[in-house]
């Protein structure tokens, strides 16, 4: 991947909207890696409907864009569904269309998985042909790792426009953009091993969007000289995650079990009965978030940074907050259980070193009660 960037940044320095013989092969190492990028993605760069990816600075506008743009060009007013297992982001831009005069619904969470599926069935039951509905679907939720089961029944309905935020997803899950029930989906490469600073959002053929941040570049929906360099990485790295997702996943989830049941021993020696959240769901194998009753997370979370072991007590991008992980509240569990959770990730690069490492690190930490 850093050697695509490398290899781009060499041939593909000038601007690609630019007409001369420098810019024109910028704009060629441009196009192939959007081409490459919705086709590892199932989608088609071909045809009068085809498929466009729209680059943006991440997954976060990429969210932005998906969901204030369906709403601009639906026009007037109507729904929003979202949860609080989505992003950060995407709560954000259904407050923004709540503002515009949409009316906006939050999704109840199943306790024991965290999905919000069922809720999503029972909202949108009833058709409304006149008034518009998007609603937001985080494929795996960054917070618990759990992966939702998509309602089928929204994929054929005219007056439903469905975003799925595949962020955490698109690293280990199978996705084809044409098999979901997706009018636009986003992600960013630095969750699969590519570069920071660089996200897409693919948007299904013949799906109307109005631009956020107006501009010639990027089918007039994202104004701004766009990141070549970054480009060819994000491609690169997608097609290597792609290429390596079923080993990567058997064995990042295979540490991921020797982390959760290492730490949940260790906690039971300490007296604390630790629980693996969404343990009996279908998961992500790169996240594992466990509660430690008795503990705080915060203080847990300060102790482990000395300690050199990485935990996170929320989500990364409402930085600074000290609130929980807002899908573990949402899913109603109980009060001395959100109070302990932390989440861990683990990726291609863990060994099983790493894992052992971190538990003997950690194990201390769990004898020191808040």
């Amino acid at each position: 991947m850093a050697a695509a960037i490398v290899e781009a940044q060499a041939i593909a320095h000038a601007n690609p909207s630019s007409q001369h013989a420098a810019g024109r092969v910028a704009r060629r190492v441009l196009e192939d890696a959007r081409d490459r990028i919705v086709a590892a993605l199932g989608g088609s760069s071909t045809g009068l409907h085809r498929d466009r990816l729209v680059f943006t600075s991440g997954a976060s506008e990429a969210n932005h864009l998906a969901i204030l743009g369906m709403a601009g060009a639906a026009g007037g007013t109507g729904e929003v569904f979202f949860s609080r297992r989505d992003h950060p982001s995407v709560v954000n831009a259904a407050l923004v269309v709540g503002r515009w005069g949409w009316e906006l619904h939050e999704l109840a969470l199943d306790a024991a998985s965290g999905a919000a599926s069922a809720a999503v069935a029972a909202a949108v039951s009833e058709p409304h042909p006149d008034r518009p509905r998007i609603v937001s679907l985080t494929l795996v939720c960054g917070q618990t790792g759990s992966i939702e089961d998509l309602p089928p029944l929204v994929g054929d309905r005219s007056d439903i426009l469905v975003h799925i935020d595949a962020t955490q997803a698109a690293g280990f899950q199978p996705i084809a953009v044409h098999d979901l029930p997706a009018a636009t989906l986003a992600l960013a490469p630095h969750k699969f091993g590519g570069p920071r600073g660089i996200g897409g959002v693919l948007i299904r053929g013949g799906v109307p969007l109005e631009p956020v941040q107006a501009g010639t570049q990027e089918h007039g929906l994202r104004g701004g000289t766009e990141a070549v360099p970054l480009a060819a990485g994000f491609a690169r790295a997608l097609e290597l995650a792609v290429a390596d997702r079923e080993q990567g996943a058997h064995r990042v989830e295979g540490l991921r079990d020797r982390l959760e049941s290492r730490l949940v021993a260790a906690a039971g020696q300490a007296g604390i009965p630790a629980v693996v959240i969404a343990a009996g769901a279908r998961r992500c194998p790169h996240i594992a978030t466990i509660a430690f009753p008795g503990l705080d997370r915060q203080a847990l979370a300060m102790a482990a940074d000395l300690a050199g072991v990485c935990l996170a007590t929320g989500t990364a991008c409402a930085s600074g907050s000290s609130e929980p992980a807002p899908a573990l509240v949402a899913m109603g569990l109980g009060s001395e259980v959100v109070r302990g959770a932390v989440r861990l990730s683990v990726g291609r690069t863990t060994t099983a070193a790493d894992i052992d490492q971190a538990v003997e690190r950690l194990t201390p930490l769990l004898h020191r009660r808040a």
